[in-house]
């Protein structure tokens, strides 16, 4: 038996959850949903880190869940160059 899932969670619909979040929400998707949109090789957690970051989140690994974190604005300031 896989992991669970929601049954045709697409991509486009992530990235509107993610989009609607407030500075320090989280977003919780279900691994067998990362797993079927992002992949199950080396490359996956590159796809999955600069899809977050690319929609000012950090995403972190759960037991059965990825956890994606809207930053917060004194977040993106320490990230900033002097």
């Amino acid at each position: 038996m896989g992991r669970p899932m929601r049954r045709n969670f697409t991509l486009p619909e992530l990235e509107q959850e993610l989009t609607n979040l407030r500075e320090g929400a989280i977003h919780r998707m279900l691994r067998g949903d990362y797993e079927r949109l992002f992949g199950e090789n080396d490359a996956a957690l590159g796809r999955l880190r600069g899809f977050a970051k690319s929609h000012d989140c950090v995403a972190s690994f759960a037991d059965d869940a990825i956890l994606f974190r809207r930053r917060c604005r004194d977040d993106r300031r320490a990230t900033l160059p002097p």
